[in-house]
């Protein structure tokens, strides 16, 4: 019972739904979110049914503002993350080294803006990220691009290959102080060559700060509401849910709670 009705709640709650919260929530523009870009930085990921969301976005209106572009709060996001052929990124995610790397194409789909980016992540838990723009996604690196992916990356442009491709919706927020950054991702699929995942129910919220000194308000609601962080890679997720053949050992728990609680 408990289960239908759950599926019976989720089915109302829509990126329509979410924007009449976030009304509530005062606006910020592009420019005045790049006051914050942190781009070197402590993240923190926690992981809730998007059916507790709208909970989580009342108590925490006063306290945040919403990216607004053109009258619009929730926007799409299309990826296509890349990997050596003996797939050494996503091992090292999965072997949990500390010093790791993930290389990526980005479209903002509205704006159709796109990047190729390189996210390290060190052994001091900052993640430090650099990009450049590019045209499209089409999943072939120019000259330049090379060069770039040389100078800040441990990896050769021409050993990499498309993994998987991966579409959100995303909410971004900035604190009152103008010093964290929140994004809210929803309606989250994955796929590759033979599949096609969808995560409907999973919300990942992700905090970003300079320092991890003073908790954030959002982080504080999140433990009051018995969420707690959890390490959460939309690529090495994706490969996990994707592929059978894969190393994913350590991933386990949290593909086992993927699977109970958040696919469709």
């Amino acid at each position: 019972m408990w289960e239908e009705n759950f599926r019976d709640q989720k089915s109302f709650i829509t990126s329509d739904t979410i924007g009449k919260i976030l009304q509530k929530f005062g606006k910020v523009t592009l420019d005045e979110l790049d006051r914050v870009k942190l781009m070197n930085r402590i993240d923190q990921k926690f992981c809730l049914r998007l059916s507790g969301l709208p909970e989580i976005l009342e108590a925490i209106s006063a306290d945040y503002s919403v990216l607004q572009i053109e009258g619009k709060t929730i926007f799409e996001y299309d990826n296509v993350y890349f990997d050596t052929p003996d797939n050494r990124m996503f091992l090292a995610h999965q072997n949990g080294k500390k010093n790791r790397c993930k290389i990526r194409m980005r479209q903002y789909v509205q704006s159709n803006d796109s990047f190729l980016e390189v996210k390290l992540k060190n052994n001091k838990g900052r993640t430090i990220k650099e990009r450049i723009e590019r045209n499209d996604l089409q999943p072939e690196f120019e000259k330049n691009e090379l060069d770039f992916l040389h100078d800040e990356s441990p990896y050769a442009g021409t050993e990499l290959l498309p993994r998987i491709s991966n579409n959100f919706k995303r909410i971004t927020l900035v604190n009152n102080q103008f010093t964290e950054r929140v994004t809210i991702d929803m309606f989250i699929v994955f796929k590759n060559r033979e599949k096609e995942i969808h995560l409907d129910n999973l919300v990942v919220i992700e905090v970003k700060k300079s320092k991890s000194n003073k908790p954030s308000v959002i982080a504080r609601v999140l433990h009051a509401n018995r969420i707690r962080e959890l390490g959460f890679s939309k690529y090495c997720v994706g490969r996990s849910l994707l592929e059978d053949g894969i190393k994913k050992n350590n991933f386990k728990p949290l593909l086992l709670k993927i699977n109970k609680e958040y696919i469709n």
